[in-house]
């Protein structure tokens, strides 16, 4: 299984640029600089994955880098979106 560009982009169409997580926003932040910038998370990750179907507005989600860093944090244990959100508050 191989990451396709076409489902990032669906997801970025569907998401926006707002980290879902903790809603920052480069272009915002940086402007022309950061836009268009934001990471795109599999919430299924890719290494467990086989050739699917993705629906990109369930099974992606976007990010910020340190979100994202986050979620991924510890090798065995890959978070949710709601476990994410839960450490945040």
């Amino acid at each position: 299984y191989e990451r396709n560009p076409f489902y990032r982009n669906k997801a970025l169409e569907i998401h926006g640029y707002d980290c879902m997580a903790c809603g920052f926003n480069f272009e915002k932040t940086y402007g022309e600089q950061g836009k268009g910038f934001i990471h795109v998370h599999h919430v299924k990750p890719v290494s467990e994955s086989r050739a699917t179907i993705i629906d990109p507005e369930a099974d992606m989600v976007v990010l910020c880098p340190n979100c994202h860093a986050i979620v991924h944090r510890k090798k065995k244990v890959t978070l949710s979106l709601d476990q994410l959100l839960h450490l945040l508050k």
